[in-house]
């Protein structure tokens, strides 16, 4: 589910999000356009607004992704 979706579903103008988040709507509208990655951060922070698991959020998956690789490579060394 892409991240408009999730928002439009909850009811919610990228500003609303972008509040009950603590971000800026700024931020908010960078995800969605696909111009920004949120870090792990924010996408804790917007799934906890969208009261939703980041995995289903399409524009997360690469944060988690690479958090996960970040991970595994400090496990490595």
């Amino acid at each position: 589910m892409k991240l408009v979706e999730a928002r439009s579903n909850k009811l919610l103008s990228i500003r609303e999000l972008a509040s009950k988040a603590g971000l800026q709507w700024r931020t908010v509208y960078n995800i969605e356009k696909g111009t920004a990655i949120p870090t792990l951060g924010t996408v804790r922070k917007l799934s906890e607004a969208l009261e939703m698991d980041p995995r289903e959020i399409e524009e997360f998956r690469a944060a988690i992704e690479k958090s996960i690789r970040g991970k595994e490579l400090a496990r490595v060394y």
